[in-house]
């Protein structure tokens, strides 16, 4: 099953919670979306403080499970799985880091037809190396133009 690739503004909120301090990244892009295989793909590109650019691709199914693979100056392929710690590789201009991530929640109001107006959600607690927690909630709202 598959849909027409729709052009989407995405607004993306990542609040996070850093050795008790809160942090909230904000922004707003313009990409597409479209339904393959009973799951959503969202795909937009972002740029680092250097301007150089990062692609990315969230993809979720229902409220099972969340990945999103970056490309670019920085690169990673996460797996968000409700109850689950799941590891990545996440590549940066200044080295690679190994990242835990323990999935808490995923919400997902995406429809699979029609117009893909929702949002997504998800919370988890990432470690780098094994080292303390940052907990993180993340929110995708996408809407159809």
């Amino acid at each position: 099953m598959g849909t027409e690739k729709q052009k989407v503004t995405v607004h993306i909120r990542n609040a996070q919670l850093v050795d008790g301090q809160p942090e909230n990244i904000e922004m707003t892009v313009v990409g597409e979306a479209y339904a393959e295989d009973n799951r959503i793909a969202i795909c937009y590109e972002e740029y680092d403080e250097e301007m150089q650019k990062i692609e990315t691709v969230v993809r979720a199914e229902a409220d099972k499970f969340v990945s999103v693979t970056r490309s670019g100056a920085y690169q990673s392929q996460m797996l968000f799985e409700r109850g689950k710690r799941n590891t990545s590789v996440y590549s940066t201009p200044y080295g690679d880091l190994v990242m835990g991530m323990y999935t808490k929640t995923i919400e997902n109001t995406l429809p699979l037809e029609g117009a893909i107006n929702g949002t997504l959600s998800f919370s988890y607690t990432t470690d780098f190396a094994g080292q303390g927690g940052i907990e993180n909630a993340m929110t995708l709202k996408v809407e159809a133009k």
